[in-house]
């Protein structure tokens, strides 16, 4: 039976209170966001949790950030559910939207890997009948992802824009292409935390993205178990 492995993004970590029968095979506490790897069940599906990820703007290279992929891979994983944080560039996000994404715009300078099209149309096909069959509301969009750390000036936010991007993010990106290179299916979920509008001048920092992500768990823990359930129509 093939695993589905779940990368969670900052503020989402609640969800690994929802796997059964839970065991901890990794723990890395060097780095900002603090890594764990959990093996267990959802709904009787075998699932591969991986807790925190390393970025780019923390100094590492592409390979380095791609370790949950190259340990997914190690674990057998057919399918990875990869999420982060993102901040919505679209006028009719809200905080708390779930977005699908559906392509992406890769300005974090490193590249490693080329893939012709990571974002598999028939899996986001059905995707959306899933969440339309158990009435979950989400968005589609493209993700742009930037090195960081920083936030995004008014003059960076009208690019984006002017680029067609719905959401941006620090991460992500360099994983979907690494794990449909090592032959993994991806699903890439960003949870909008914070509205990115010319002439905001609220400045968001870390807290308030990761209690964001707390607020929409409820949706976002029913879309994971969803997409985990119906697997199969995934891979």
């Amino acid at each position: 039976m093939g695993k589905t492995g779940i990368v969670l993004g900052s503020g989402l970590n609640n969800f690994s209170d929802e796997v059964e029968d839970k065991k901890i095979i990794f723990s890395d506490d060097s780095g900002f966001h603090k890594r764990k790897i959990y093996t267990g069940s959802i709904n009787e599906k075998p699932v591969v949790l991986f807790e925190g990820r390393q970025h780019i703007y923390e100094g590492n290279d592409v390979s380095t950030v791609c370790g949950n992929v190259e340990k997914a891979k190690e674990l057998d994983v057919d399918l990875l559910i990869i999420t982060n944080a993102a901040g919505g560039i679209n006028s009719v996000f809200e905080v708390g939207d779930l977005m699908i994404m559906t392509s992406h715009i890769n300005l974090m300078q490193k590249r490693s890997d080329t893939c012709f099209n990571p974002y598999n149309r028939n899996i986001i096909n059905n995707v959306r009948n899933v969440c339309t069959e158990n009435s979950i509301p989400v968005r589609y969009g493209a993700y742009c992802g930037v090195t960081g750390p920083n936030y995004e000036s008014n003059s960076e936010i009208n690019v984006f824009k002017k680029f067609h991007a719905d959401a941006i993010g620090m991460s992500t990106i360099h994983e979907i292409m690494r794990a449909n290179n090592q032959g993994i299916k991806t699903i890439g979920i960003s949870c909008i935390t914070n509205l990115l509008r010319f002439n905001n001048m609220k400045a968001a920092d870390h807290s308030e993205v990761v209690e964001a992500g707390k607020n929409s768990y409820e949706r976002f823990s029913s879309l994971l178990k969803c997409l985990v359930t119906n697997s199969h129509l995934f891979t």
